[in-house]
């Protein structure tokens, strides 16, 4: 029985794939597969790939760029598109993309736009206060990072709604090489028109910047503007969606929890970094690597995808006591949560992220102390496309 057991973990690890299963079903995996010994797998899909679960691996393999490389891509299956900056460049490339991001993401960002940010806020509880039932993933968690981009990048409030039209199709594509390219290329597309446009209207903002950026002695290629276009727009705002959307989903669904916060803000941030290691919103990105190396009592030859699976690293049981419950009161401590990644790519837009979420819960709870989730049980988490696993309705109401 033990054996039969064990081929049929094998054989569920081997086609394991996040465009074949739901985020539940992939947890529930990575739990059956470290109860049995295995931290390190092997999947036949995406070209094939091995996949690292554990906290300490997938930290490691962070902070080794030179053995596990972020070209060609770290998405799969691989497209027919340039290269997402910051992101998919190592040294020395990497260091004058992440200079050109330094202008719009930095230790300040967070800070210059928390007043505006708590203003677009106010303006949807307003909205929804005034309808009574809504759904918060579409009517509210949806929206305020999408208005954060604009005040961010630049684009006009009248944009928002092709920004997230373009950042949907480019998500859902991910599992279809040529449809993903395509996808690319309207982004891409969309973002060149608003920089050019900056060339004969130039404004204080970023798409100024990026109309005048230069990378070493030349100017940027049309290509790279729409590659830079897409990174800002797809990584700040899919996964902000996701994280925030969760973080209400667990919040409200516990009046416990609801009423902790309420009565002490002060625990707000430590709701928002403890929803997002349990409900990372993206579940892992992918590295090559350079040479031959054994983790976890695996050989991997050089040249092999690797992927590493923050979600499975958020929920260590070495490193996270209890790991698939949401405690308030849990210390984190500092490094510890992977859902940015770590190391030379780690996310630039993660203070700008957890500002947003902060800023939407404290204020949420302080106008709409009220409000309650419609069939909170009934909520289940799903993939969108590529890594990116989001509730896609929350309907709640106040309470009258």
């Amino acid at each position: 029985m033990a054996q039969t057991s064990s081929y049929s973990l094998d054989r569920r690890l081997a086609g394991f794939s996040t465009y074949e299963t739901t985020p539940d079903e992939a947890l529930s995996l990575f739990r059956e597969a470290r109860a049995s010994g295995r931290s390190v797998f092997w999947s036949d899909t995406q070209g094939g790939h091995y996949v690292f679960l554990d906290h300490a691996d997938v930290k490691a393999a962070h902070i080794d760029w030179e053995t596990y490389r972020s070209g060609p891509q770290v998405l799969r299956p691989l497209a027919e598109r340039p290269r997402f900056p910051p992101i998919e460049y190592d040294p020395p490339e990497h260091a004058s993309w992440r200079k050109l991001f330094a202008e719009v993401l930095n230790p300040d960002t967070a800070t210059l736009h928390e007043a505006a940010v708590r203003e677009d806020v106010e303006e949807l509880l307003d909205d929804v206060a005034r309808r009574g039932a809504f759904d918060l993933q579409a009517d509210f968690a949806e929206q305020v990072p999408l208005l954060a981009l604009c005040h961010l990048i630049g684009f006009d409030k009248t944009k928002r709604s092709e920004v997230r039209r373009y950042t949907v199709e480019l998500h859902a594509a991910s599992g279809d090489p040529h449809r993903a390219a395509a996808a690319f290329q309207a982004f891409a597309e969309f973002g060149l028109e608003e920089v050019h446009a900056r060339l004969q209207e130039p404004r204080d903002d970023f798409l100024t910047k990026l109309a005048h950026a230069r990378l070493g002695d030349r100017p940027l290629t049309a290509m790279e503007v729409g590659a830079t276009m897409n990174s800002l727009l797809n990584a700040g705002h899919g996964t902000t969606v996701s994280g925030l959307t969760s973080l209400l989903w667990e919040v409200l669904r516990s009046p416990a929890i609801r009423s902790r916060l309420i009565e002490d803000p002060f625990l707000i941030p430590f709701a928002v970094e403890e929803s997002m290691r349990l409900h990372t919103p993206f579940f892992g990105i992918y590295r090559m690597t350079t040479r031959d190396v054994t983790v976890g009592g695996v050989d991997i030859p050089a040249g092999s995808s690797v992927q590493l699976m923050w979600a499975a690293a958020n929920r260590d049981p070495k490193v996270f006591r209890d790991p698939d419950t949401f405690d308030l009161d849990r210390d984190l401590g500092s490094n510890r949560l992977l859902t940015f990644g770590f190391g030379i790519h780690a996310c630039m837009g993660q203070p700008m992220a957890r500002m947003e979420m902060n800023v939407a819960l404290g204020t949420l709870l302080r106008r709409l102390p009220d409000i309650e989730l419609i069939a909170p049980d009934a909520v289940k988490h799903e993939f969108a496309g590529s890594e990116t696993a989001l509730i896609k309705s929350l309907p709640a109401r106040i309470v009258q």
